[in-house]
């Protein structure tokens, strides 16, 4: 899914442009990339700090243990 969620609109773009310039695509889909993996990487510290949280830290920002739980248990490539 990931792969085709990045593919699809670099190959609408380029048909739409009708040229061959594979650098600029190829500089798109790494920049891509780099995005994506910067994200999950954000998300996963994240869920590790929220897992962390003691009980009144989660109270003050309005979570329960189990939603802090149940988020903590996401993959990181889940939103």
């Amino acid at each position: 899914m990931f792969a085709a969620s990045i593919l699809r609109p670099l190959a609408r773009k380029h048909k739409e442009k009708h040229d061959c310039n594979h650098t600029g695509v190829l500089h798109h889909l790494l920049a891509r990339i780099g995005s994506e993996i910067a994200e999950w990487r954000r998300r996963s510290r994240d869920r590790r700090e929220l897992a962390a949280m003691s009980d009144r830290s989660l109270r003050d920002i309005g979570l329960t243990r189990y939603d802090a739980t149940y988020e903590a248990s996401r993959p990181f490539w889940r939103a």
